[in-house]
């Protein structure tokens, strides 16, 4: 296996400086209380980072737990209710660091996830000898830092305003900017309508992606709905839809585009 050159220890299971995989293709495990599973495209369980699927059955619950760094879950089907409120399909939810938390599903439900960073888990929750849903979770005490904030920022993906980029086809709705957190990085989802073709550039950090629907071509390989996709630092990319794509990107640093000078793709 092959490490990427970023700030951030991850290994992904081919030696390719963009790896794609199917959501069919991942692998499922049950996490550490009843009716939770997960499916990583990368997990890294030191520093807390993980990028793939969470799922939760029917009245499921996530136990207490505190979000050290940002988490991402755009939620796929179904939806999470805790004490702040619910986030339903289409909506992405941000936990940011310090939100303090128990979720529970009162429907099947299941989410494309990012984590940044570690999550403590209140003493006693959940079985000692299975991996917890978050990555890098352990046992803690804790103090919710902000209790007049609310744990969740759930956005509707299909209300957020859709802007023009200098790529002719290509929408951007800025998701999460990162502010306020340790790390300047972007959370986007980006629409390609027919035909498509993004100029090409090199990445200076990591990109990771999650096809919503439609399908792309990233460095010749189709990446189609329920896909994701992982470009390494130092990358050279070339990326366009012939039939219409919408995805979701967290991009960790600008791109240099290759042809000529334009605004970053992902926001920066």
């Amino acid at each position: 296996m092959k490490e990427p050159m970023s700030s951030t220890t991850i290994q992904y299971p081919q030696g390719d400086r963009v790896y794609t995989t199917s959501a069919r293709d991942l692998t499922w495990v049950d996490a550490s209380r009843p009716g939770l599973r997960k499916a990583a495209v990368h997990e890294n369980r030191e520093t807390g980072r993980f990028l793939g699927l969470l799922s939760f059955d029917t009245l499921a619950s996530s136990g207490l737990h505190h979000h050290v760094d940002i988490a991402f879950s755009y939620m796929l089907s179904g939806g999470l209710t805790d004490y702040a409120g619910t986030t339903v399909a289409g909506q992405m939810g941000i936990n940011m660091p310090g939100a303090t938390h128990d979720a529970i599903a009162y429907v099947p439900t299941l989410m494309a996830s990012r984590l940044d960073g570690p999550v403590l888990y209140a003493p006693g929750v959940g079985a000692e000898n299975v991996p917890p849903l978050h990555a890098g979770g352990r046992s803690e005490t804790f103090v919710n830092p902000r209790p007049e904030e609310s744990p969740d920022v759930s956005l509707t993906l299909a209300d957020l305003p859709a802007w023009p980029t200098a790529v002719a086809g290509l929408t951007r709705r800025m998701i999460c900017d990162y502010r306020g957190t340790r790390n300047d990085f972007r959370n986007v989802a980006l629409k390609m309508i027919p035909g498509t073709r993004v100029p090409p550039f090199r990445t200076r950090q990591i990109i990771e992606i999650f096809v919503l629907g439609g399908g792309m071509k990233v460095n010749g390989k189709l990446v189609l709905g329920g896909s994701f996709c992982v470009i390494e630092p130092d990358t050279e990319v070339s990326m366009g839809s012939g039939f219409g794509v919408e995805f979701i990107a967290w991009s960790e640093g600008r791109v240099e585009w290759l042809d000529a000078a334009r605004p970053d793709l992902f926001g920066f």
